[in-house]
């Protein structure tokens, strides 16, 4: 279906009215990297699901206000930027992983959470925003 010249997609979303579904997708992922945080101060099991060292909090807390910020101004290159950030993040922490290295001090949790971060940004991201 076409639409004419200079108009708009009509934003669906009764949740959330005003915002597609990768706008909602983004918001939703960047809220869960910035509650992603508090698995610095869990400890034991079940609780301490992923490892979050101090480095790995401010990467988490850097990425995911930006990541909200793209899904409530509908900017997909910013969502997109931000999806890349934490792919590269996850890239370090794989790097960090198998040569010793202690840049970040996350562990295979911490990559498995950035990985997935970013791949859901950047499908977000990606998507078409008229749907």
């Amino acid at each position: 279906m076409t639409r004419p010249s200079g108009t708009r997609a009509k934003r669906s979303g009764a949740s959330w009215p005003g915002r597609t579904a990768p706008d909602r997708a983004a918001v939703t992922l960047g809220v869960a990297s910035l509650v992603s945080a508090v698995f610095t101060f869990t400890n034991g099991d079940p609780w301490q699901m992923v490892e979050m060292p101090a480095a790995a909090v401010a990467v988490a807390l850097a990425l995911g206000a930006p990541a909200c910020l793209g899904g409530l101004l509908g900017r997909a290159l910013l969502v997109r930027a931000v999806g890349g950030a934490f792919l590269v993040a996850a890239l370090v922490m794989l790097v960090e992983l198998v040569f010793g290295t202690d840049w970040i001090g996350g562990d295979a949790s911490t990559l498995s959470l950035w990985a997935g971060l970013g791949m859901g940004l950047l499908a977000a991201g990606l998507a078409p925003r008229d749907i």
